[in-house]
């Protein structure tokens, strides 16, 4: 059983159109297939959310700190021993140009890049690529990537939602038939700024899991939208991918979006969502995680929380209680 890392690559017009900003559909590059002291090392952003546009006090929004903080955030990861950087999702806000003036402060990253594809992001493009003729669909973006013994599955939770176009077939019909049925549900992530995972990606999925299983790996997955517990910032069919991830065990699962931060344990899995870069004038909150054993720790910078999470569901999880630094 084997599968392309990139199972939907970004067709000649799509590339063409997303110009740079076609680097977050791509599996990052491996610098070597093996950690340089055996420990494996991944640092952890989320929601830098940049506009050009005023922040939302009310809200406690700061669009325009997006730029300074990505760079603080960089900076602050250039400096370490990593095997890699994640960003979960919603590097922009709302305006295409907004790229362009994002990107380069990734261009200053010195560790692979591994981009999460967040709401905003899905609306920012799918909206770009709309505008041509005929319209070109909002890319599926999810892959995986492996690594001395671990395997890391990218989702996309924008699969099916109302960020895609009319060039994605029927991907929009069955996003506000699924919408539908959660809202007759009262279904607490009935919302229009979430999305599903398709059936196609749902399959995909599994069948890593049971590659995975067969050769004894470890599997860590991102996404955007977190999976539990039930709340309002959930994947539509969050809980569907989290029962789909515990039977598996899972090692853990981390994502962004809902900007308050948070963690649940199911069995073995654990569910990390990282704090907001958005939110605050000074707060830059991003994170490292280090596995090293049996044992993941989540070492938490400008406020985002660090913890001690063994594999044992029996042994309990902490928090530590100042911020680490490695």
């Amino acid at each position: 059983m084997t599968f392309k890392a990139l199972p939907h690559p970004l067709s000649p017009p799509q590339r063409l159109a997303l110009g740079e900003a076609g680097i977050l559909y791509q599996p990052p590059t491996l610098r070597s297939p093996n950690p340089a002291d055996g420990i494996l090392r991944f640092g952890l952003i989320a929601d830098p959310q940049y506009a050009d546009a005023d922040p939302d006090l009310e809200n406690n929004l700061y669009y325009r700190h997006g730029l300074h903080k990505l760079s603080s955030a960089i900076s602050t990861l250039n400096d370490l021993p990593l095997d890699f950087v994640a960003t979960l999702g919603d590097l922009v806000d709302r305006h295409w140009s907004g790229y362009s003036e994002l990107l380069p402060r990734y261009d200053a990253l010195r560790h692979p890049h591994a981009a999460i594809i967040g709401n905003h992001d899905a609306q920012v493009i799918s909206e770009h690529l709309a505008t041509f003729t005929p319209p070109l669909g909002l890319p599926k973006s999810y892959y995986h990537f492996r690594l001395s013994g671990y395997r890391f599955l990218v989702i996309d939770g924008n699969d099916i939602s109302l960020y895609c176009n009319a060039g994605n077939g029927d991907d929009l019909q069955q996003a506000r038939a699924q919408l539908d049925e959660l809202l007759a549900q009262q279904q607490p992530q009935a919302q229009r700024w979430n999305g599903a995972v398709g059936e196609q990606q749902l399959a995909w999925i599994e069948q890593n899991l049971q590659q995975a299983q067969a050769l004894g790996e470890t599997v860590i997955v991102f996404g955007h939208y977190p999976l539990a517990p039930l709340k309002k910032h959930i994947l539509w069919n969050g809980e569907a991918v989290a029962d789909l991830l515990c039977r598996y065990q899972v090692r853990a699962y981390f994502a962004g979006h809902d900007h308050r931060g948070g963690y649940y344990r199911c069995e073995n899995t654990d569910f990390i969502t990282l704090k907001g870069m958005l939110d605050g004038p000074d707060n830059v909150p991003f994170a490292v995680a280090e596995l090293s054993g049996t044992r993941l720790t989540i070492v938490g910078f400008g406020g985002e929380i660090s913890r001690i999470l063994p594999l044992n569901h029996r042994e309990q999880p902490q928090e530590a209680d100042s911020e680490s630094r490695l």
